[in-house]
C-alpha cells in the first residue's frame, strides 16, 4: 500500500470555500490590465503564451541559483549539498510568481471565471486523486 502524496480531506475543502480571497486579488491587480484582444480569444491567448513566459523567467532565476548562487552543487561522488536563497535572489523569485499570478488572474478573466473557482477545482481534482490513490503518474484524466 502507498502512502498518499497529499491529504487533502474534505474539511480542507470547506476551509478554504468558507474563506477565498483570490479574486479580491485578481480583481484589483487586473485593474491594470491592458493587453491585446482583451475581452476575444486573442486576448486568452495573448495571456497564455504571456504566463509562459513569466513562468520562464521565474524558472531562470531558479537556475541562476543553482548556477550562480550555488543553492545546489556536488561533489565528487556526485552527493547533492543544498544551500540557501540569496536574498537578492529570493526577491527576484517572488517578483516572478506575482507576474505569473497576474497573467493567471487575467487567463481566468479572459475565462469568465474567479482565480478562487480555479483553485476550488484544482483542490476537488486532488482530493478526488488522493481518495483514489491515483496521485501519481501522469495525465489529466488519472
Amino acid at each position: 500500500m502507498t502512502t498518499p502524496i497529499n491529504r487533502i480531506t474534505d474539511a480542507d475543502l470547506q476551509a478554504f470555500e468558507a474563506s477565498p480571497w483570490l479574486d479580491r486579488y485578481q480583481s484589483i491587480a487586473t485593474k491594470s490590465a491592458f493587453y491585446p484582444g482583451q475581452g476575444t480569444p486573442l486576448g486568452l491567448a495573448y495571456c497564455g503564451l504571456k504566463v509562459n513566459g513569466e513562468a520562464g523567467e521565474l524558472a531562470e532565476h531558479i537556475g541562476k541559483a543553482m548556477r550562480d548562487d550555488a543553492l545546489i552543487t556536488s561533489d565528487n561522488q556526485g552527493s547533492a549539498h543544498f544551500g540557501t536563497l540569496t536574498s537578492e535572489r529570493h526577491a527576484l523569485i517572488v517578483k516572478e510568481v506575482g507576474d505569473v499570478l497576474w497573467y493567471l488572474s487575467a487567463i481566468c478573466n479572459e475565462l469568465g471565471i474567479g482565480l478562487d473557482y480555479a483553485a476550488g477545482e484544482n483542490l476537488r481534482k486532488l482530493k478526488d486523486r488522493t481518495d483514489r490513490d491515483a496521485l501519481r503518474g501522469s495525465g489529466d484524466e488519472r
